[in-house]
């Protein structure tokens, strides 16, 4: 266990696992016009969950192929708008944890220097 306690651990998993799934819908967006490429994706709070449940310092994680409500003909299945806004909804909570990541830390620096 991290200097943070527990929240450490979990702030790291959800950081690891948020780069993970902007790589994947970055993929996701540049294979937009592959024929026959499936849209993958984490489930993010799934893998989140499994990760403290194992209680590792590594996140693991599956990926997914999603339904195929977005088929195309060349067998496509990539809403390149929907792609890229789970990108951003991915961005904005990798910032924010990140964020309460480093609140944190300097919580810590600022009572051991107080001292």
């Amino acid at each position: 266990m991290g200097i943070l306690g527990p929240s450490q651990q979990i702030m790291e998993a959800a950081l690891q696992l948020r780069s993970a799934r902007g790589e994947l819908l970055a993929g996701n967006v540049a294979n937009a016009d592959t024929p026959g490429y499936r849209v993958v994706d984490i489930d993010f709070d799934r893998a989140l969950q499994s990760a403290m449940a194992k209680n590792e310092d590594q996140a693991e994680f599956a990926t997914k192929i999603t339904t195929l409500e977005n088929l195309r003909y060349d067998g496509n299945d990539v809403d390149g708008s929907q792609e890229l806004a789970k990108a951003y909804e991915n961005s904005l909570g990798y910032v924010a944890t990140l964020k309460l990541y480093g609140d944190s830390v300097e919580r810590i620096k600022s009572a051991l220097s107080s001292s």
